[in-house]
């Protein structure tokens, strides 16, 4: 498990900066603690609750500014990917200055209002709101560049100077003097200013520079729905101080402001992973092996650390609270236990929700449920601030639970993007796919020596047959000598095709299958377990009675097999499950051994998304579920060497793919919305090339 981690990290973007930019986000994070222990002493509970207000619709007033920047990393990360120039970065800080300095004329229009809801003590507090929005604008545009380009770095300095020199440093001393609620509020569009100025230094050339091209090359309907995702969650962590100051006194809501301020804590570094993460989420429009594996060690990562401070405030609140903005705060003890979990669930839901987005589905929108739950409960019980905590906790885990099945969703039922290298050696033979009748599949991950001779094997039983064929090896990212041994086989028989990394048995199976070209299709295992002799009784079948399916059976009567005791209880409990699930007619559907019809293929493979462990299963889940059940079981015999191996790790693989497929099944009914997607899509090519569709 750590070499994995290991492997993912020095790999992907904290490679690239990334760490940096993590360190960077956490010292920003302290800072801003700092910022608001000290100014809470000097301010007291009333007056820091209206500037806590104040904040917290500045984080709201960033929706379309955290969207704008998620937009612009969407846009450099894709062009990245294919090697395609970048925005062009002049003409789009132009049109971003425009719409920021209109975002400022309307904030002050609207500043009576805003000023009677909140009970602001000063017009002028609103003024110094809307300044900040102009530099802030400018520098979410400059910052998606940088970290759709994976300069971490360079973000890491902007924010650290701005944050640290800037805003608290500014802050502390102002405030000192007696400046009060407006310095502090100032020492934000300060610290803005800085941050911009630093960002749009590393980018200076093109800042002034007039190239020709696209405006900005960011899609539209990304922007929005940027806008409107980003927009939902930050609305939902930031309304209840907005509302607290509405309905509570002043010195409740400066108490509730602390509160909701501590426990933030808990979202240091989930939000800046979630930031790291966003370009690999991005890769394949989420659906690429790099997207799913960010998601699920992300997750992972953001889950632990979530919960260990949710636990550290929920035990400590009173050591926290005194700590951070003294004994005159003491009152809200309770109400940060409560926002404390609320804190380590948003989270979750922060990097739930960037990965819906770089996906470009509405399941990013799922926050505003939370919102409008969250606005009714607030409405209906803000007696104290811990009814209120209480509301914002209930809307949360209602958000983190239909998020958490949205993405359980969509790693199951969304096809993997290709997002692997195939490197090829062509064949030499010629002629039209209907001259061949069989093509034999022989996926590998570093057999050894023994891989050549068995191909060598396959070739000479199927040559001893009436039946024109082909065998496709598939290197599933193997790092031995076995490949270059297999490509001293008869090209004209033998192709060999390369993975660069390991994807699983499942996934080389499908680029195989999908360059197959015979009548019926086939795959037999590498090791040599299972004797290239095998294929001969495939052959009479397929031969004689034009089956659906033919499967090798370790559990047919004729079989001979060594089987070891504990592989026995395996296999036999692994079939007693299957039955249970699915009420397959099969004995066996994992002996490595198969050969199934063109048509049947054409099918099923479309509708298939496992790629590892249950790679055979699903193959005749789904081939049951369209009706093609002419499946005839022959006998096997399997050497006793059985040189393959079983481990714990995956028998639980194994038990989770088959749990996947029946939730696939069953409760999605993910294969029967795919057939009629495949159905009513005929423009979209068969996974299985040359043949007649």
């Amino acid at each position: 498990m750590f070499d994995k981690i290991r492997q993912f990290v020095t790999s992907s973007a904290f490679a690239r900066g990334g760490l940096s930019f993590l360190i960077a986000t956490l010292v920003v994070n302290l800072s801003n603690f700092v910022f608001h222990m000290v100014i809470s002493r000097l301010l007291g509970p009333s007056d820091y609750g209206e500037l806590g207000s104040l904040l917290n619709l500045m984080v709201i007033f960033t929706v379309p500014l955290g969207a704008l920047q998620a937009a612009i990393t969407h846009a450099e990360a894709s062009r990245r990917q294919a090697n395609k120039p970048g925005v062009n970065l002049s003409k789009l800080l132009g049109r971003t200055a425009f719409a920021g300095a209109l975002g400022t004329i309307v904030i002050i229009a609207f500043g009576p209002v805003l000023a009677s809801f909140l009970h602001l003590g000063s017009f002028w507090l609103v003024v110094v709101l809307a300044l900040w929005l102009l530099p802030s604008v400018l520098g979410a545009v400059l910052q998606g560049v940088l970290i759709g380009r994976l300069r971490f770095g360079q973000v890491a300095i902007a924010t650290l100077v701005g944050s640290v020199l800037g805003r608290l440093a500014f802050g502390i001393v102002f405030v000192e003097l007696g400046g009060g609620v407006l310095a502090a509020l100032f020492a934000s569009v300060f610290g803005q200013l800085v941050l911009t100025g630093i960002v749009g230094g590393f980018l200076y050339r093109e800042v002034f520079a007039n190239r020709p091209g696209e405006v900005s090359g960011i899609e539209l309907r990304g922007s929005v729905l940027a806008i409107l995702a980003l927009g939902g969650f930050w609305v939902l962590s930031s309304e209840d101080t907005v509302l607290a100051r509405h309905f509570l006194s002043g010195h409740d809501a400066g108490i509730y402001a602390a509160s909701a301020t501590a426990g933030r804590i808990a979202l240091f570094l989930p939000a800046a992973i979630a930031t790291i993460a966003f370009p690999q989420f991005s890769v394949g429009r989420g659906r690429s092996e790099v997207a799913r594996t960010a998601l699920r060690w992300s997750l992972l990562a953001t889950a632990c650390i979530g919960f260990f401070g949710t636990v550290v405030l929920a035990v400590f609140p009173s050591l926290v609270i005194e700590l951070l903005f003294g004994s005159s705060y003491l009152a809200g003890v309770d109400t940060l236990r409560l926002l404390a979990v609320e804190a380590g669930m948003l989270g979750v839901v922060s990097l739930l929700t960037f990965f819906h987005l770089a996906r470009g589905v509405f399941q990013s929108l799922v926050p505003w449920i939370g919102v409008l739950v969250a606005v009714v409960g607030i409405v209906l019980f803000h007696a104290s601030t811990t009814e209120i905590a209480s509301v914002m906790v209930v809307a949360t885990a209602v958000v983190l639970l239909v998020m958490l099945f949205d993405a359980a969703n969509a790693l199951l039922k969304d096809p993997l993007a290709p997002a692997v290298e195939i490197v090829a050696q062509p064949s030499t033979r010629v002629g039209d796919p209907a001259d061949i009748d069989l093509s034999i599949v022989v996926p590998y991950y570093n057999p050894g020596s023994q891989l050549v001779g068995h191909l060598r094997a396959i070739e000479r039983v199927l040559s001893a047959s009436r039946l024109t064929f082909e065998v496709i090896a598939v290197s599933d990212g193997s790092t031995d000598q076995s490949t270059s041994e297999a490509m001293t086989c008869d090209p004209g028989v033998v192709r060999i095709l390369q993975l660069a990394r390991n994807c699983g048995k499942g996934y080389a199976l499908r680029v195989g299958l999908a360059e197959a070209r015979g009548r019926y299709l086939g795959f037999i295992d590498a090791d040599g377990d299972i004797p290239a002799e095998q294929l001969l009784s495939f052959v009479e079948v397929i031969s004689t009675m034009e089956p659906d399916i033919v499967a090798g059976s370790k559990r047919h009567p004729d079989s001979d097999v060594y089987y070891p005791a504990v592989r026995r209880v395996y296999s036999w409990g692994y079939q007693q499950l299957i039955w249970m699930l699915f009420h397959l007619k099969i004995r066996d559907t994992q002996t490595g051994i198969k050969v199934i019809r063109r048509q049947v293929l054409e099918a099923v493979l479309p509708l298939t998304v496992e790629k590892r462990f249950a790679f055979d299963l699903e193959l005749f889940v789904v081939a049951h579920r369209l009706g093609f059940d002419n499946i005839v079981e022959v006998p096997v015999t399997i050497k006793r060497r059985f040189t393959s191996t079983i481990s714990w790790r995956a028998v639980k693989g194994m038990i989770l793919d088959t749990l996947g497929i029946f939730y696939c099944l069953h409760l999605l009914h993910y294969y029967d919305r795919r057939v009629v997607q495949v159905a009513v899509t005929p423009s979209v090519e068969s996974p299985i090339a040359g043949g007649d569709l």
